[in-house]
């Protein structure tokens, strides 16, 4: 199983990846368009009702993939609190460049004005 290429998009599979179709080493990620045209592919013909399956698979991930006019609400969300805290110390770190920045403006703002004023 050493270094076996994917006939369908012709990289290396992993043993992880690995999806053996009518004795075809595949990507499990390529059964889609295996299933399209299995005799390209060194396989037996396969009846039409998984064609069809196959077809409206990759429809539905067409369809998944369109962009949404309306935008999208996102209610809520789950985050484990280690995701969280790290999270928040990250963006707490990012913020330091940012008062920085407010700060210089600040004191351009402060000099100007106490030039005109005093």
């Amino acid at each position: 199983m050493a270094n076996e290429i994917c006939p369908v998009c012709e990289m290396e599979i992993s043993k992880f990846s690995l999806d053996s179709i009518q004795g075809v080493d595949i990507h499990d990620t390529c059964r889609e368009l295996f299933y399209k045209n299995p005799e390209k592919y060194g396989a037996e013909t396969v009846d039409e009702e998984r064609k069809e399956i196959a077809e409206q698979r990759t429809k539905q991930q067409e369809e998944k993939s369109v962009y949404i006019k309306g935008g999208i609400d996102v209610k809520s969300f789950d985050m484990p609190f280690g995701d969280m805290v790290m999270f928040m110390v990250k963006w707490a770190i990012a913020s330091i460049p940012a008062f920085i920045i407010l700060t210089i403006i600040g004191a351009i703002i402060v000099a100007i004005f106490g030039s005109l004023f005093f």
